[in-house]
């Protein structure tokens, strides 16, 4: 509840202080030294920019300004894509993507994984033109001009050079304590937390959010990943999905909950869920056609938004750019203060309105039936929580959900070592004994391991990761861990 009440006295204090003054076109050219003619000439000088016919900046000119930029994002993506369209026929597959990427193997894969979950839209490997041209750059729209409009002292629609050059005067003197025309240090450092916010939120991408009522209770949650994982996928089977559990608190004002993680993520929602009104769930972890690989159970349909991978994006710790980056796209966005934010790394779950996290340790997931214990063990170091039933019809999102073949990593390992179709060879160095359905997902960085497929067994499909591959019948090792392990 602490944050909810820093939240409110920092508005508070904006307003009481003048802060407020200082409107989104007005912060251009507010910097330590600044002098008033310097100021004012760079305020103008985006009015001009845009007032196509000299009279005065009105709604067609700030129409026609996000129509070109419109346009410049549909023309970027269509070239990013040409770029990689080596046989000419305006169709991209993931095999040109992978002949045009980096050397290294691997990070062909991802360079190929990354670009198709943001263009192909319809799942289908292939990125048409279209495809490219209906994909937003991360949603952002400049409404910064909008601010323009309503600086208009007598209301007639259009804001001229005149007009603009009065209330930037205006504002720099409530600043410039000592008239002497120039902010100083000390003059500066009244306004500059004000003035940050502003130029982060320029930045910060427009994403298209559910209807806030003007009586329900905002609250924001960012976390990296889960500490459990979910036994259900979204985005396909080279995914890992994590789950989270959101405890609804009683009471009864009406909850408008944004969620956001890096990781795919399944939003579990328990307790008082009646008094949800709308959950908007995010991730950076992108599923194909660039949506978010997010879902959410415990509510109707209805009141869900899965949002575009990374709009909101997420944050894992507040005070940080990402936090500042996210709350300003969820202000623009919504046109309002979040009532509460909260954000952690990795919990096991979260209360809300209340914001208690909550924390799971090792010795409290068993291990699960048919799973082998000793590389349970190694399991439960990444996810405490464990292993968390969840069936793929009961989950909203945007994206297919389906049951794993083979779950994620070492989690994956103890349930196939468990079945007699892995067997542990030495330390993370495991030997194939019989086919099995699919690579374990997310084998890079510290879950990463040695898998050797023995004779007569073939190397299953799937991302490998940074894991190294041994295969016997072949005799061919290929991974990142392979090279460096030589």
């Amino acid at each position: 509840m602490a944050t909810a009440v820093v939240v409110a006295a920092v508005a508070k204090a904006s307003q009481e202080n003048g802060l407020a003054e200082i409107a989104e076109p007005l912060a251009e050219g507010l910097n330590p030294g600044a002098h008033v003619e310097q100021y004012i000439a760079q305020v103008v000088s985006r009015l001009r920019a845009i007032d196509r016919d000299g009279d005065g900046l009105d709604r067609a000119d700030i129409d026609f300004q996000r129509l070109q930029g419109e346009t410049q994002e549909r023309a970027r993506n269509i070239q990013q894509i040409l770029s990689y369209d080596y046989d000419g026929d305006f169709r991209v597959t993931r095999a040109e993507i992978e002949r045009g990427a980096g050397r290294d193997a691997d990070q062909r894969s991802r360079e190929a994984e990354a670009m198709m979950g943001l263009y192909d839209a319809d799942g289908d490997g292939v990125v048409t033109l279209r495809e490219a041209a209906d994909r937003e750059r991360g949603g952002r729209r400049d409404r910064s001009f909008d601010g323009f409009l309503a600086l208009d002292p007598d209301g007639d629609g259009k804001l001229t050079a005149v007009e603009l050059i009065a209330r930037a005067e205006q504002l720099f003197k409530r600043f410039d304590s000592d008239g002497d025309g120039t902010l100083s240090k000390e003059e500066y450092a009244q306004i500059a937390d004000r003035v940050q916010q502003i130029r982060t939120a320029r930045n910060a991408p427009i994403c298209n959010l559910a209807v806030l009522p003007p009586d329900a209770q905002l609250l924001v949650f960012g976390a990296y990943d889960g500490q459990a994982i979910s036994s259900a996928v979204i985005g396909g089977q080279d995914s890992e999905t994590n789950l989270i559990d959101v405890t609804i608190e009683p009471g009864s004002r009406p909850l408008y909950l944004i969620l956001t993680s890096y990781e795919s993520m399944i939003w579990r929602l328990r307790g008082a869920t009646g008094r949800v009104h709308q959950v908007v769930a995010s991730s950076l972890k992108a599923a194909p056609g660039g949506t978010s690989a997010s879902g959410v159970t415990g509510v109707s349909p209805d009141k869900v938004q899965i949002a575009p991978a990374g709009c909101p994006n997420y944050f894992s710790e507040l005070g940080e750019p990402d936090a500042q980056r996210s709350l300003a796209s969820i202000r623009s966005s919504l046109q309002r203060e979040p009532d509460a934010v909260f954000a952690t790394y990795s919990p096991q779950g979260i209360s809300l309105p209340s914001g208690q996290i909550a924390s799971a340790r090792e010795t409290d997931a068993a291990v699960p039936k048919g799973f082998d214990a000793a590389t349970w063990a190694d399991a439960v170091r990444y996810w405490p929580a464990g292993l968390v039933k969840v069936e793929p019809g009961q989950v909203v999102s945007k994206s297919k959900v389906e049951k794993y073949l083979v779950l994620p990593s070492q989690m994956g390992i103890s349930q196939l070592v468990g079945s007699g179709a892995v067997k542990r060879e030495k330390g993370d160095v495991f030997r194939v004994l019989r086919p099995i359905a699919h690579m374990p997902p997310s084998m890079g960085g510290a879950h990463s391991m040695t898998l050797i497929f023995s004779k007569g067994v073939p190397v299953a499909p799937g991302d490998q990761g940074h894991s190294c591959i041994v295969n016997e019948n072949s005799g061919e090792s290929r991974g990142t861990r392979c090279r460096s392990s030589q």
